[in-house]
């Protein structure tokens, strides 16, 4: 399958905002033109070059490079534009980080969530059998997107939950359930648990923060995660053209 490089945000004039609304109706997050945009593009271009996998890991080599509203947006999206049912899951227990974005639009990273939200338990709880799957599953005002926090977990069961058959099991019933699952990975550069966590999908793609990410460090990531399928690039918060280093990284074809 062709590469794909997508800038994020680009400009156009012509895309609408999306949101990710709560049950209740209430707005968790807005995501701009520019942004709707470009994932909608990158969305119709590996629908193209052969269909988007049942399981795609989102991943960047160094923390903060927006994975994960890089993954939400693009679940938005795909769930907006298409008839697939999208299921977003944090696996990043290192940097949690989906219950904070989705508060922003109510206050910022402190903001409040609404009950139905707030009151879940995340996938580590049902890991260590402290709580059900289904309990897990946070619905939204899409009947087509649902997401599931990472939850709670100390630093010792971490590596064990990566790489458990618990996980596994967990994520194939996912897949009966969803047509398409999203999974935010912490930096492939962080924790050497990434790799793990980033091999529970049938592909890869990999978020770069534009002009700020060193391009050595998003070399070791891409061969650290090599055995993957590494669909394409989201570069993150692009302010000029696609620098020649990263047209490098990954082939087209």
């Amino acid at each position: 399958m062709p590469g794909v490089r997508t800038k994020l945000p680009a400009k156009d004039t012509l895309a609408t905002p999306l949101t990710v609304d709560a049950v209740s109706g209430e707005p968790l997050l807005v995501f701009s033109p520019e942004v709707v945009n470009s994932l909608r593009h990158m969305v119709t271009s590996l629908a193209c070059a052969g269909g988007i996998p049942s399981r795609l890991s989102v991943a960047a080599a160094l923390r903060e490079e927006g994975v994960t509203y890089t993954t939400l947006a693009f679940g938005t999206v795909l769930a907006n534009d298409t008839a697939r049912n999208v299921c977003v899951v944090e696996l990043n227990w290192w940097y949690p980080g989906l219950r904070n974005l989705l508060a922003r639009e109510r206050g910022g990273a402190g903001g409040a969530l609404p009950p139905e939200l707030a009151d879940r338990p995340g996938l580590a709880e049902v890991v260590m059998g402290s709580a059900t799957l289904d309990q897990a599953v946070i619905p939204t005002a899409r009947p087509n997107l649902s997401v599931v926090a990472a939850g709670a977990t100390t630093i010792d069961q971490r590596p064990v939950i990566a790489r458990s058959e618990t996980l596994k099991h967990l994520l194939a019933q996912l897949a009966e359930r969803y047509d398409c699952l999203l999974l935010d990975v912490p930096a492939v550069l962080a924790t050497s648990d990434a790799i793990a966590l980033a091999s529970l999908g049938d592909a890869c793609v990999m978020v770069v923060r534009h002009g700020v990410t060193p391009v050595a460090s998003v070399q070791l990531a891409l061969d650290d995660l090599r055995h993957l399928q590494m669909l394409g690039v989201v570069l993150n918060q692009v302010r000029f053209a696609t620098p020649n280093w990263l047209r490098d990284l990954i082939p087209l074809e």
